[in-house]
């Protein structure tokens, strides 16, 4: 079985530490809001009521879009400093389309935090110089010579 097939199980327990039913919303969080958005924006957090439960049981999913007394959740937003007056203003738009998102109305409100927004993009590897590497020994495949030799000149 694949590493990766282990991570959603382990990494479950790290996100509804934080309120998350699921990282679907944090991987989802451009699709969610707009990418515009989601370059100025994070969610920190999802704060549910006392006495909510928040998992993705399909029968608790039914009674709470058909209970309409119970309130959602409160998500912390964390915002870059100058843009948390744009998205306060824009805040019921957000929230209707997190909660499209949901299916439900999961969130009732957000509580926007000013700070700095780190995204995790891949940074591009530092160039460095590549070396000339002669092989030893005679490799008939010109493609499989070709790829050695571009390997070995590029370990220091």
């Amino acid at each position: 079985m694949a590493v990766g097939a282990y991570v959603p199980a382990i990494a479950s327990k790290v996100f509804e530490a934080h309120g998350f039913p699921s990282a679907s919303i944090l991987s989802d969080w451009p699709e969610i809001i707009g990418a515009e958005f989601a370059a100025i924006t994070a969610p920190e957090k999802l704060v549910w009521p006392r006495g909510s439960t928040h998992t993705q049981d399909e029968e608790e999913h039914t009674q709470r879009r058909s209970s309409h007394r119970r309130a959602g959740a409160t998500l912390i937003l964390r915002v870059d400093g100058p843009r948390s007056l744009e998205i306060q203003h824009i805040a019921p738009q957000l929230l209707e389309r997190i909660n499209i998102y949901f299916g439900y109305r999961a969130v009732a409100e957000l509580r926007i935090i000013q700070g700095p927004v780190h995204h995790n993009t891949p940074q591009p590897l530092p160039a460095h110089d590549v070396k000339e590497v002669a092989l030893d020994t005679d490799i008939e495949d010109e493609k499989l010579r070709t790829a050695l030799e571009k390997l070995g000149g590029s370990v220091d």
